[in-house]
């Protein structure tokens, strides 16, 4: 019996129905543009099975697509609430709606693809610290054969190449990470400071990663930007309507006492409108979705699809040595690379073999 797909949602379809007509119809742009096709808020954004986990028993299940539908359910109601005017929002609905702002950042295609890539990472790391020999070993031994120099050469070029070795996207551990990082997240958008901005004319666009960070100029540019050092997190809600959370820290330049500064309901100009519409598209990881009626080609440059998931691993490439980093070392390795070390740090013994998820090598 064939394998059921479904087809699942990286966009929320209440939250798109801002950007698209009154009949549901909104344009795609694909990146890097300039090609753009008007469909169905329903088509928009599906990936096949993109929330469908393996179970123990080798079964399939949707469980987590059912669980978001009960977010998406009452952050509507809160959206509503915020695009009819309705202010001061309520604990409730801020809540709400910000359970979704946490679970549209996280559970997106660029979530997933960066988790990926980090482990590749990691697996360049460990393989390439223990060296070739070690590497040799650790195969022969899992295998129960031994490994022509060929075809070492072949694995520890594949495995320490950057990037790491060429995995697929493991959907049970994405979100398994997306499950713990979601309730803190959440509390952590409530208790921010909003803006909402409120725009005369109808502007706006969207992406497929809708829910944007960004932070101060003085920030160090060789920083890594994430959920707890981003200093403002972004989002069209709209095509007229525009949000902006800012972690209440960033307040103390402006008083001590911030939990007391309410949230803002703002009026927002056609330069707002610009930035935000270039923070959303600058972010955005294949797609950018826009009303048929605006077009931004002339106020937006469109990039290339995004790389944000290759992360910065020059600190990496200094590690990576044919002869394992310690060769000619003397004395005890350090403690994170010590097999014999159980209980701490990690080293090439832990690997599996083979690699779960591996792409076949060429």
């Amino acid at each position: 019996m064939s394998k059921q797909v479904r087809r699942q949602h990286t966009v929320s379809r209440f939250y798109l129905r801002g950007f698209a007509t009154t009949k549901g119809r909104i344009v795609r742009i694909s990146l890097p543009g300039p090609a753009a096709i008007a469909m169905s808020i329903g088509d928009a954004t599906v990936v096949k099975d993109f929330y469908s986990v393996d179970l123990a028993d080798g079964s399939t299940s949707d469980m987590f697509e059912r669980y978001f539908a009960n977010i998406e359910g009452s952050a509507s109601t809160a959206l509503e609430h915020i695009v009819s005017g309705g202010r001061p929002l309520s604990w409730q609905a801020k809540r709400d709606f910000a359970a979704w702002v946490a679970l549209q950042h996280l559970r997106g295609e660029e979530q997933r693809a960066s988790q990926t890539h980090m482990n590749g990472e990691f697996i360049r790391l460990i393989v390439g610290t223990a060296g070739k020999e070690a590497l040799r070993h650790h195969i022969e031994r899992a295998t129960g054969q031994s490994l022509p120099d060929e075809d070492l050469e072949r694995e520890w070029l594949d495995l320490t190449k950057p990037g790491g070795p060429d995995l697929e996207p493991d959907p049970n551990a994405h979100l398994r990470t997306l499950m713990e990082l979601w309730p803190g997240f959440s509390a952590y958008l409530a208790e921010s400071h909003w803006t909402v901005i409120r725009l005369k004319r109808p502007a706006l666009v969207t992406s497929d990663h809708p829910v944007t960070m960004a932070v101060g100029a003085d920030y160090p540019k060789f920083y890594g930007v994430g959920i707890a050092t981003a200093d403002l997190f972004s989002l069209p809600i709209t095509r007229s309507i525009g949000l902006n959370i800012q972690p209440r820290r960033r307040l103390l330049e402006y008083t001590e006492n911030v939990d007391q500064v309410p949230d803002f309901d703002v009026k927002g100009t056609d330069e707002f409108a610009d930035s935000m519409n270039q923070q959303t598209v600058g972010q955005a990881r294949r797609y950018v979705y826009r009303h048929p009626d605006d077009d931004i080609s002339t106020r937006v440059r469109l990039p290339e699809p995004t790389e944000r998931s290759r992360m910065d691993t020059r600190g990496i490439d200094g590690l990576i040595a044919e002869d394992g980093l310690f060769a000619g070392a003397t004395g005890p390795l350090p403690k994170p690379l010590r097999a014999s070390d159980e209980d701490e740090g990690v080293s090439l013994d832990d690997l599996p073999w083979p690699i779960p998820r591996r792409r076949s090598v060429g």
